[in-house]
């Protein structure tokens, strides 16, 4: 029988296949964890990338100790295992993992602002990347009301009004689940509707 872990670990196993399948946009050579670089692309400088199988470093569990709330199972399953330059797919822009002196780094973007981090704790979100338009809105897990076993809701949240009035408003409800957002992207990229960049 397959725990929730497994099945984590499947759909974020099935959306990196998609990832690494999909055409990806190069990128330069210092926005790509080493591990992660590929082939030089035709313009000088850049590389072509992939998502690697990677072990954690002592930097997730620091992480995960700075933040209130638990990161959800699949979230979790792709930071732990993977390494990655920070990419565009559907409406996210991932932050990478495995750069470490990048401010476009998990560890690092999740709290650079510390004012808009802190509204954002204070209400029950945890972000975790951006919107695929390079807005400053945070998007975040709404840790505020997950139901046993559930995952949060994948939310983009007007950083504007929280940095202007201290308060939340919701911009876009992307996903009632990251698990679910994984799936979808992933059948969108097998399809060819989507690409990686």
């Amino acid at each position: 029988m397959n725990t929730r872990g497994d099945i984590a670990d499947a759909v974020v196993d099935a959306f990196v296949t998609a990832v690494n399948s999909s055409s990806r946009e190069p990128k330069p050579r210092e926005g790509i964890p080493e591990i992660c670089r590929r082939s030089a692309a035709p313009c000088r400088g850049y590389f072509d990338w992939h998502i690697v199988p990677a072990v954690a470093g002592s930097w997730l569990q620091e992480l995960t100790t700075r933040t209130p709330f638990r990161w959800p199972l699949s979230f979790y399953s792709l930071i732990s295992r993977y390494q990655f330059p920070s990419f565009c797919c559907g409406p996210l822009e991932f932050y990478s993992v495995g750069l470490a002196t990048d401010q476009s780094e998990l560890r690092n973007a999740v709290f650079r602002d510390e004012a808009l981090v802190a509204v954002l704790r204070e209400h029950g979100y945890l972000p975790f990347a951006r919107p695929e338009d390079s807005s400053y809105d945070p998007v975040c897990f709404d840790c505020s009301n997950v139901p046993g076993g559930n995952e949060p809701t994948v939310v983009r949240i007007d950083h504007e009004e929280i940095l202007c009035r201290e308060s939340i408003r919701v911009l876009q409800v992307l996903s009632p689940g990251f698990q679910l957002l994984l799936k979808n992207l992933t059948a969108e990229l097998m399809a060819g509707v989507l690409g990686a960049t």
